[in-house]
């Protein structure tokens, strides 16, 4: 399934999406000053009841979202992340709240060795950033640094970009948009390495725009748009798909993630 997205033309990879600093910026950036965030962020750091002083491997650990937090409390935080714009914004964060402790890889996980490293972790957390596509290999490698606890969190349903690439790809390129391999896939893949890991539902926030033209703008790019008939599709399309809330509008229909965890056999 992976390879057929990337084989997809015009389908733009996580790791080349999340190197674009506007995309960074707009979207990853903003996207966590949210209230509702912050709230899924705590839930997480519930379930995963990591102790004070840990030693913590967060793989693709973006803007610092759970690194900064863990190398405040006292734990020994290394992270993985390749995508240069991520990389800038964490440094700020790191910068702002005096989290020094933390060592950062500047690595796909796919090319970073056992020796880049050194001791074991107690915690290996990757987040939403499961974008390889051999995941034997690398969940392999989570589990051969690890004396404790690996957890993964990823799509248990469809989120509402691949529902709306889903949707409009076939207009807007004259193709069907290939799926993206959800958690019950990745549950699947475990089982069949003699991994029996945990698997608890979370709710996914919903993404609130001001108006329409904004969602039309982020996705004409995010769809590999380039013409005015293709934005009048867009915007035909979030015109209906488009909800009023509170504070602007919401996408209709709640997607959910997954958290998948397990004790490594090194243990």
């Amino acid at each position: 399934m992976k390879r057929t997205r990337m084989a997809t033309p015009g389908f733009e990879s996580a790791g080349s999406y999340w190197n674009n600093k506007k995309n960074v910026t707009d979207l990853y950036v903003r996207s966590r000053t949210r209230r509702t965030w912050q709230e899924k962020v705590d839930e997480q750091f519930r379930t995963m009841n990591i102790p004070k002083g840990a030693r913590v491997l967060d793989i693709g650990g973006g803007t610092g979202t759970h690194a900064i937090p863990l190398a405040l409390s006292g734990c020994d935080v290394t992270v993985i992340e390749p995508s240069a714009a991520m990389r800038e914004e964490l440094q700020k964060n790191i910068s702002s709240s005096g989290a020094a402790t933390i060592t950062v890889i500047p690595q796909r996980w796919e090319d970073v060795s056992q020796g880049d490293l050194g001791d074991p972790f107690d915690v290996v957390i990757a987040s939403y950033s499961l974008s390889m596509v051999e995941i034997g290999e690398a969940v392999e490698k989570m589990q051969a640094c690890c004396r404790g606890t690996v957890n993964l969190f990823w799509f248990l349903t469809p989120p509402s970009w691949a529902r709306i690439s889903r949707d409009l790809w076939p207009r807007l390129h004259g193709r069907e948009y290939p799926a993206e391999p959800l958690a019950d896939c990745l549950w699947q893949a475990l089982y069949e390495m003699g991994i029996y890991a945990n698997i608890a539902p979370e709710r996914k926030n919903d993404t609130v725009y001001p108006d329409t033209d904004e969602v039309v703008q982020e996705y004409f790019h995010r769809l590999d748009c380039s013409t005015g008939a293709q934005k009048e599709i867009l915007k035909e399309y979030f015109t209906q798909a488009l909800k009023p809330c509170d504070n602007g509008f919401v996408l209709d229909g709640a997607s959910y993630g997954a958290h998948l965890w397990w004790r490594t056999r090194t243990e």
